[in-house]
């Protein structure tokens, strides 16, 4: 990580202040039955351009549970949990581990399909892996989300994302070995790059997990959101970055080859703000005459992963795009 931006980021965050009442954990609907259960943390102790994971509670084990035990997964219907930190789910820095386990634990056989966790590749261990598989059964469906952001170190440096691409393709090898699918997490919005290069920029990047990480990896493609505390903020006041518009993601999505269709989800598009991120980010620019238009189609694009019927609705979604993103 560059040392300067790393302290201008963490100073930036020192900013952030948690509203009284914030829960230390909060059940909240993605999408469809898509749900994550968030762990308000103490903040990522990484320091990306985009990200604004502030310093927040120093949990424990009894300041969570009595909270966590209130919450009846049973009165939801739940395909896909993600457990979520301010950071990194398995980072025992965030999340204790005698928490993580009690976690484990009260989500374990509920009948929940899949089990996601997000987390820095650089937290998992054999360890841990050996330890989430004993207590959530062998049985369980369980998937990784992983930040990589792009496949170009030039990118990477722009985010101040410091990854040792050996490493981390090392971490990706020892999952498949637990059968613990990947979620890989890549950006579309890079600053200082022109918008045809932010796009090949993804499309470089899904290349790249495809080629090099295990077969069934799902990438994760996320369009950048301007949030409070960031650098990303910071440029744009300084007039260096401004938002992209939600028709360069659809562009994006038009140019990715037809092979990749049903190998990959979308997120943040604009569609959701959560307990911890209301009135805080700028989502992609769109007008009124087209977001609800937009909304319907990411939706309806998330919640089928037929790759025709997507290559249909995403050639029509083009052929009809704004005016707003013409001039």
């Amino acid at each position: 990580m560059n040392d300067f931006l790393t302290r201008q980021i963490w100073n930036m965050r020192k900013k952030i202040k948690t509203k009284l009442g914030t829960p230390v954990v909060a059940l909240t609907k993605v999408e469809n039955r898509n749900y994550q259960l968030l762990f308000m943390s103490c903040g990522c102790d990484k320091a990306c351009t985009y990200c604004n994971y502030g310093f927040d509670y120093n949990l424990t084990l009894d300041m969570v549970m009595p909270e966590l035990q209130k919450i009846r997964l049973e009165d939801f219907d739940i395909r896909e949990l993600e457990l979520e930190a301010n950071g990194s789910f398995l980072s025992e820095r965030e999340i204790p581990y005698d928490l993580f386990t009690e976690v484990l634990r009260f989500v374990a056989h509920r009948g929940i399909p899949v089990i996601t966790m997000e987390t820095h590749y650089t937290t998992i261990t054999e360890e841990k892996l050996q330890t989430i598989r004993s207590i959530l059964g062998e049985e369980q469906v369980i998937s990784f989300e992983l930040g990589f952001e792009s496949a170009s170190e030039r990118v990477r440096k722009i985010y101040n994302k410091d990854i040792d691409i050996n490493k981390y393709l090392e971490v990706t090898r020892l999952c498949e070995k637990y059968r613990i699918a990947l979620q890989i997490n890549v950006l579309l919005g890079a600053p200082f790059l022109t918008r045809e290069e932010q796009i090949q920029d993804c499309i470089n990047s899904l290349k790249f997990v495809y080629e090099e990480m295990p077969k069934d990896t799902i990438v994760v493609l996320f369009p950048i959101n301007i949030k409070n505390n960031t650098m990303l903020k910071l440029w744009q006041e300084r007039g260096l970055y401004d938002q992209i518009s939600s028709w360069e993601f659809v562009e994006l999505l038009h140019k990715i080859p037809k092979d990749y269709l049903d190998r990959f989800t979308i997120a943040w598009w604009g569609n959701r703000e959560n307990t911890f991120t209301k009135g805080i980010m700028q989502f992609p620019k769109t007008c009124d005459n087209c977001k609800e238009r937009l909304m319907k189609f990411y939706k309806d694009f998330y919640c089928n992963w037929d790759p025709i019927y997507r290559k249909q609705i995403i050639e029509e979604m083009w052929a009809s795009r704004c005016e707003c993103d013409k001039h």
